[in-house]
C-alpha cells in the first residue's frame, strides 16, 4: 500500500450501488444485522449492511484469522503415507464496514503473524483480503476505543494507522458517506464510481461528528503509566479475588478479542486412517489446560490466568509489539458471563497506589 490518499463524497444510493459492483468481483464480507445481533457475513441477495452497528460478537481480525484450519493432510499410499501441504484457498475478498477498534485490532494481531518471524498460512489469507473501513458513531456501553487512541475515528496510534490497515475509510455525514482511499488498492476500488470532491462543509461534518461520538463514551480506562502499574502490582489481591470468585475460565475474553493469537495444533485421524490432518484451533490462556507441561501447570489457578490476560493486554504486549494488546472494543466484558472488567481492574490498582 502506498501513501497516496484521496477524497470524495457519494450518496447513499451511490454506495449502494457501488456495493453491488464489488460484488461482482469480490465475496463482500459485512455487518449484517439477524435478530439483535450483528455479525460479519458475506453479503448475498436480500441481506444488508448494518451501517449504525455498534460492536460485533466475533471481531472482523478472525474472519481472516478462523477458528480451525488444515494445515496439512497425510495420505496414506502403498508406499506409506504422503504429506501434502494445504493451501490456503485465493478468493478475493472485501471485509467491508470495519470500524477502527477492529482496523487497529488487526494491525496489532498481524505485529505477531507478518512481524518478525511471518505466519506464511496467515500471509496467505490475508493476501486474499481488502479492506473497507467504516468510522464509528454508535458508542456501546463497554466501548473505551478513545481511552486507548484506537476509535471512534480512525487514526495514527502507536505506529500505525491511515494508510496502512484498510484501502478505503467510510464516514456516514448523514444521506450521503466521505469516501477516503488509502493507495493503489483504495483507489482501484472506487473506479468507475461516480462521486463528487468534498466541500468544506463535508470535511467539517466529519469532525463535528468524531467530537460527537467521543462525547458519547460512558467507560473510560486511564493509561497513564498503565504498563509499570500493572508491573509493580502483579500480587494485588484484586487477582485473587476476581481470579477465583468470579472467573469461571470459560475463555469467553480470549475467542472474542480481536487480538488474541494463541492456538494449539491437533492431529484429526480418520477411522480407516487413510488421511491424517494437522490442523490449528484457536487456544486460550483462560483454559487450565494451557499451562500444562512436563512436570506440573506454571499457570494452574484462575487467578494466575486472569492476571496473565489483563496484563498481557495492558503492559507485556507493550514489551512485546510496541503498542497495547487492548484496542477498547468492550469485547471481553461483554461476552464474560459474570462481568470481569479489565478496566476497573486497572483502576482499582491504580487507585490502591495512590492512596498509599
Amino acid at each position: 500500500m502506498t501513501d497516496q490518499v484521496s477524497a470524495r463524497v457519494a450518496s447513499v444510493e451511490q454506495t449502494a450501488e457501488w456495493i453491488e459492483l464489488l460484488r461482482r468481483d469480490y465475496e463482500v464480507v459485512a455487518p449484517v444485522k439477524t435478530g439483535k445481533t450483528t455479525s460479519f457475513r458475506p453479503l448475498a441477495e436480500g441481506l444488508e449492511v448494518d451501517w449504525d452497528y455498534t460492536i460485533t460478537t466475533i471481531p472482523a481480525s478472525k474472519t481472516i484469522y478462523s477458528p480451525q484450519e488444515t494445515l496439512v493432510r497425510f495420505a496414506r499410499t502403498e508406499e506409506g503415507y504422503r504429506a501434502e501441504e494445504v493451501v490456503p484457498e485465493k478468493r478475493k475478498r472485501i471485509l467491508f464496514g470495519v470500524h477502527p477498534c477492529d482496523l487497529h485490532g488487526t494491525l496489532v494481531l498481524e505485529r505477531t503473524f507478518l512481524g518478525e518471524m511471518k505466519d506464511a498460512n496467515y500471509a496467505s489469507l490475508r493476501a486474499n483480503y481488502l479492506i473497507v473501513g467504516l468510522n464509528c458513531q454508535s458508542i456501546g456501553e463497554k466501548c473505551f476505543c478513545a481511552s486507548v487512541g484506537t476509535g471512534p475515528f480512525y487514526g495514527y496510534w502507536m505506529g500505525q494507522g491511515p494508510p496502512q490497515g484498510c484501502d478505503v475509510l467510510l464516514t456516514d455525514l448523514g444521506g450521503r458517506f466521505l469516501v477516503e482511499t488509502f493507495g493503489v488498492n483504495g483507489v482501484r476500488l472506487l473506479a468507475g464510481v461516480e462521486a463528487s470532491p468534498p466541500t468544506p462543509d463535508d470535511i467539517g461534518e466529519k469532525l463535528k461528528r468524531e467530537a460527537a461520538a467521543k462525547e458519547r463514551f460512558r467507560k473510560s480506562l486511564d493509561t497513564r503509566d498503565l504498563p509499570s502499574l500493572l508491573r509493580r502490582n502483579l500480587n494485588h489481591p484484586t487477582w485473587r479475588i476476581t481470579g477465583e470468585g468470579r472467573c469461571l475460565s470459560c475463555t469467553n475474553c480470549t475467542m472474542v478479542c480481536p487480538t488474541c493469537f494463541c492456538y494449539d495444533i491437533w492431529e484429526r485421524v480418520g477411522l480407516d486412517l487413510s488421511v491424517i490432518e494437522r490442523i490449528r484451533v484457536w487456544d486460550s490462556c483462560q483454559d487450565e489446560r494451557f499451562a500444562e507441561v512436563h512436570g506440573g501447570n506454571f499457570r494452574s489457578t484462575r487467578e494466575a490466568r486472569l492476571r496473565q490476560f489483563v496484563c498481557h493486554k495492558l503492559s507485556y504486549w507493550v514489551e512485546q509489539f510496541g503498542c497495547y494488546g487492548c484496542v477498547g472494543c468492550g469485547r471481553c466484558m461483554t461476552w464474560c458471563p459474570t462481568g470481569i472488567d479489565l478496566a476497573e481492574i486497572a483502576a482499582e490498582i491504580r487507585a490502591d497506589e495512590e492512596r498509599k
